[in-house]
C-alpha cells in the first residue's frame, strides 16, 4: 500500500480500535458469562471437591500454554502480519511445524505434574485427568496461535470473537443437556466435552483464515519472530496472575476443597479480566501505529486508559455489591466460603486489569522491558505472600496478596506510561528485555 494510502487511514485509526474493541469485547462478555454458567453447571454437577479437580486441570494447561506457544508468541505474529499486511497462510508457512514439539513437551511436563499432586488418590482417573492437561495445554496454545493470526490479517472481527465463543457456547449446551438428564459424570467426562467442543471449533475455524497468495517472500523470518517474542515474553504472559500461579499454588498448598471455592472468586473477578484483555488486545496495534504521531498517540492513551478506569471500576463495584446473592444463586450454598476471599479478589482483579492495559502502552512505546522487569519483581511477592497465606489456612491471606501486588503494578507501571511519554527516553533501549524461552 503506498504511503499515501497509509496516512489517509491514520485518522480513523481510533475509531477503528473502538469498533473493533466493541465487538471483541461483547464476545469477551458472553464468553466470559458462558465460562461462568458451565463453572456453575460443573459444580452443581461435581461438588467442591471436583470441581477444584477440573480447575487444576485447566490451571495447568493454560500456565503450559502461557509458558510457551500461547505466551507472548501469538502477540509477535499479530504485530509482524500487520507490518508485513501478509496473510497468516504465506507468513506462517511451515512454522507450527517447529513449533509442535515444544508446545507437546511443555503440555507433557503439565501433566507429569498433576500425576505428582494425584499420585496418592486411587484409580486410574489420575491417568486420564494427566491426559486432558495435556490435550487442553496443545489446544490453548493452538487456539492464542489462531487469533493471533486472524488479528495479524485483519480479519473480521466478527470471526475473530467467534473463535473464542463457540467453543464455550457448545460446551454449554451440552452441559445444560446433561443436566436436564440429571446425568452424574464425572471431572473426566466434563474434560472429555471441553476437548471435544474445542477441538471441533479449532479446525472449523482453521478455515476461516485468508487464502494464500502463494508469495514465498511473505513468510515472516523465524529468527525474527522468535526474537520479538523473546523479548516481549515477559511483559505478555503476565506471570503475576497468566501463569494461574495463585490457583496453582492453592490447589497445590490448600488441596483442591480450597481450590474450589478460590476459582468461584476468581471466575467472578474474570469478567474484568476478558475486558482488560479486549483492551490491551486491541490498542496495542494502534498504539504501535501512532508512534510517529506523538501528539495522536497521547490523545489515544489518555482516552484508552479512561475507558478502561470507568469500565473497570464499574464491573468491579457492581460485583462487589452483589457478591453474596450472586454466589448464592448460582453456585449454591456450598461455595458461600468463597463470599470474604471474593471481595479481596474482585478487587484486585480490576487493578491486575488496569496493568494489562499499562503493559500494552508500554509495548506499543517500546518500553516492553520495563514491564518485563516489572513482572519479574513482583511475581516473588505473590508466591511468598500466597505461601505465608497458605500456611494460616487463609484464602482470604491469598487475596489480599493479589490486591496488595495489583495495586503494585499499578503504580510502578503508572509512572513507567508518564516518564514514556513525557521525557525524551530513546524507545530503542529495549532490546535487551528479560525473557523466557517462547
Amino acid at each position: 500500500m503506498a504511503d499515501g494510502d497509509e496516512d489517509g487511514d491514520r485518522p480513523a485509526a481510533g475509531e477503528e480500535a473502538v469498533a473493533s474493541w466493541w465487538v471483541i469485547a461483547v464476545a469477551g462478555i458472553v464468553t466470559q458469562l458462558l465460562t461462568t454458567i458451565s463453572g456453575v453447571l460443573a459444580a452443581r454437577m461435581l461438588g467442591v471437591e471436583g470441581r477444584g479437580q477440573v480447575v487444576l486441570v485447566a490451571v495447568l494447561a493454560a500456565t503450559a500454554s502461557q509458558l510457551t506457544l500461547g505466551g507472548s508468541l501469538p502477540n509477535a505474529i499479530t504485530k509482524q502480519l500487520a507490518e508485513r499486511r501478509v496473510t497468516a497462510r504465506d507468513g506462517l508457512r511451515r512454522l507450527p511445524r517447529r513449533w509442535a514439539p515444544w508446545g507437546l513437551l511443555a503440555a507433557a511436563v503439565a501433566g507429569a505434574y498433576l500425576l505428582f499432586l494425584e499420585w496418592d488418590a486411587s484409580g486410574s482417573a489420575k491417568y486420564a485427568l494427566a491426559g486432558a492437561v495435556v490435550v487442553m495445554a496443545v489446544q490453548l496454545m493452538a487456539q492464542r496461535i489462531l487469533i493471533g493470526a486472524m488479528l495479524g490479517e485483519r480479519a473480521n472481527p466478527l470471526h475473530i470473537a467467534l473463535t473464542g465463543v463457540l467453543p464455550q457456547a457448545l460446551v454449554v449446551a451440552v452441559y445444560a443437556v446433561a443436566t436436564a438428564l440429571d446425568a452424574d459424570w464425572s471431572p473426566v467426562e466434563l474434560l472429555s466435552v471441553n476437548i471435544v467442543c474445542t477441538g471441533l471449533v479449532l479446525v472449523a475455524r482453521l478455515r476461516g483464515l485468508k487464502p494464500a497468495a502463494g508469495r514465498s517472500e511473505d513468510r515472516l523470518d523465524p529468527d525474527d519472530l522468535h526474537r520479538l517474542a523473546r523479548r516481549t515474553h515477559i511483559g505478555s504472559v503476565g506471570p503475576i496472575d497468566g501463569l494461574a500461579i495463585d490457583r496453582m499454588l492453592v490447589g497445590s498448598l490448600l488441596g483442591n476443597a480450597q481450590l474450589g471455592l478460590y476459582s468461584v472468586a476468581f471466575a467472578l473477578g474474570g469478567l474484568t479480566n476478558i475486558f482488560a484483555i479486549c483492551l490491551a488486545q486491541v490498542s496495542l496495534p494502534h498504539i504501535s501505529s501512532l508512534q510517529a504521531n506523538p501528539e495522536a498517540e497521547s490523545r489515544f492513551v489518555r482516552r484508552w486508559l479512561l475507558t478502561t478506569v470507568v469500565l473497570l471500576g464499574a464491573v468491579v463495584v457492581v460485583l462487589e455489591l452483589l457478591l453474596e446473592p450472586i454466589i448464592r444463586l448460582t453456585f449454591g450454598e456450598d461455595f458461600l466460603g468463597a463470599t470474604e476471599c471474593g471481595r479481596w479478589v474482585l478487587a484486585a482483579s480490576g487493578l491486575l486489569g488496569f496493568r494489562r492495559v499499562l503493559i500494552a502502552i508500554l509495548q506499543g512505546r517500546d518500553r516492553g522491558r520495563v514491564a518485563s522487569f516489572t513482572e519479574l519483581g513482583l511475581t516473588p511477592i505473590v508466591v511468598v505472600g500466597i505461601v505465608v497465606a497458605a500456611a494460616a489456612d487463609s484464602l482470604v491471606g491469598v487475596g489480599v496478596t493479589m490486591l496488595a501486588v495489583g495495586a503494585a503494578g499499578c503504580l510502578i507501571l503508572g509512572v513507567a506510561v508518564y516518564r514514556s511519554a513525557a521525557t525524551g527516553i530513546d524507545l530503542r533501549a529495549d532490546a535487551e528485555a528479560p525473557s523466557l524461552p517462547s
